[in-house]
C-alpha cells in the first residue's frame, strides 16, 4: 500500500495491512492525528522530506513524530535514540480508506500511560471505517 500526506509531497509505502490500528487518547496521538498501524522497519519505506518532533513535555520521551515539513500530516512515528524500536507507527490515515477497511481498529486508553512500559489499556474495538473510526 502507498499513502500519502495531504500535498501528496511525502508518500509511505508499506508491505501488507496492519495487524491492528491503534486509536489512542494521549496529547501525542490526538494532537497529532494520528492513528497507528504498527509494521516492521523492514516493511516501511517512507519517500519524501520529513520533519521530526520530540515531545519536550515529558522527562524521558521515547516517541519521534515524523511529518511533512509542507503540509503538517503526521506520516509516522519511530522510537527515540534513546528508546530504539524496530516497530514503525504509520499513520494509516495516509491511506485511502479502502485500503484499510475492515482492520480492527483498538481504542486505548493513551491518557493513563505514564511510561514505554506501562501496558495501554484497551478500552474498545471496531471495524476501522465504519463511521465509529475515520
Amino acid at each position: 500500500m502507498i499513502g500519502t500526506c495531504l500535498c501528496r509531497r511525502v508518500k509511505v509505502a508499506v508491505v501488507g495491512q496492519p495487524g491492528h490500528i491503534n486509536i489512542c487518547n494521549c496529547a501525542y496521538c490526538r494532537k497529532a492525528g494520528h492513528a497507528a498501524g504498527l509494521f516492521p522497519e523492514s516493511a516501511v519505506e517512507v519517500c519524501g522530506e520529513t520533519r521530526s518532533y520530540v515531545r519536550d513535555d515529558m522527562a524521558d520521551p521515547w516517541m519521534t513524530l515524523h511529518f511533512c515539513p509542507t503540509c503538517g500530516s503526521a506520516t509516522h512515528s519511530t522510537g527515540t535514540p534513546e528508546h530504539p524500536c524496530d516497530v514503525v507507527r504509520v499513520n494509516v490515515r495516509l491511506f485511502d480508506l479502502g485500503a484499510v477497511a475492515d482492520v480492527e481498529a483498538r481504542f486505548l486508553d493513551g491518557d493513563a500511560v505514564k511510561s514505554e512500559n506501562d501496558p495501554f489499556p484497551l478500552i474498545a474495538t471496531a471495524k476501522y471505517g465504519h463511521g465509529t473510526t475515520f
